[in-house]
């Protein structure tokens, strides 16, 4: 955690580093109350906290009903319910600005299009496996959880916008990311991961950084508040590359 706000200050920012266990709405209202008192402002809330993998015990990939009820209760509480009470203590300090930004991180799911009939109950849910997959097990909690962040996100947008509020509501949707725990799970760092062809096609996790900044900058960003978007998107839109200079594909 204090590595992160040496991070943030070597970039030219003031890292300052709060731990905080997001299950917990006390710790989390602690933290809002002091930036209240030590900014005085808050123009950008990134909503990140995830507590999904807390639970390792080689269930991951196994059919629902082997898995524990534990591993969704994290994912929902510090994953779904947590974005909602930070948004929640950190709506009057946006407010207060008349313009602002959250962004809720979550998954965007290309292959919602050939459930859509199903969900909607207009057509046959279509129940083959791809070759890819393994067990629908892990997608079920997984899914469950970030397509509630997206619905989440959406209406969130339309709560505030039908009162008449300047604060977008963002999902931002990051690629397969190159973080510390994957790059170690393959056995490399920030300084060899191109040796490995499993992280070719990744992004760096300042990418979705520059994604933020490129929504918080925009003047029409209001229009886009409710939507779900992806990174990699975002990137060809606004017209700024990965940290090691490639446009994502």
């Amino acid at each position: 955690m204090s590595e992160t706000a040496r991070m943030v200050s070597a970039l030219g920012g003031t890292g300052i580093a709060v731990e905080v266990d997001h299950a917990v709405d006390a710790e989390v209202e602690v933290l809002f109350t002091k930036v209240q008192h030590e900014q005085g402002k808050l123009d950008i809330l990134v909503n990140n906290a995830w507590g999904g993998y807390s639970v390792n015990d080689g269930t991951l990939d196994e059919p629902f009903w082997l898995q524990p009820m534990l591993r969704f209760d994290r994912m929902w509480t510090v994953g779904v319910r947590s974005n909602v009470v930070a948004t929640r203590l950190g709506l009057p300090l946006l407010l207060e600005a008349d313009r602002g930004l959250v962004v809720n991180t979550t998954l965007m799911f290309s292959d919602l299009a050939r459930d859509i009939g199903a969900l909607i109950g207009e057509g046959p849910a279509d129940l083959d496996k791809p070759p890819s997959e393994t067990h629908a097990g892990c997608a079920l909690f997984y899914r469950t959880v970030k397509l509630a962040i997206n619905q989440m996100t959406l209406y969130m947008a339309k709560d505030l916008a039908w009162n008449g509020h300047r604060v977008a509501m963002i999902a931002l949707s990051p690629g397969f990311m190159r973080t510390e725990a994957i790059m170690e799970e393959v056995g490399t760092d920030a300084q060899r991961w191109q040796t490995k062809p499993i992280l070719q096609g990744t992004e760096s996790t300042e990418l979705a950084g520059r994604g933020v900044a490129a929504l918080a900058t925009d003047h029409d960003l209001l229009a886009r508040s409710g939507q779900t978007l992806s990174t990699r998107s975002l990137a060809r839109e606004y017209g700024y590359s990965d940290v090691d200079g490639r446009l994502p594909s």
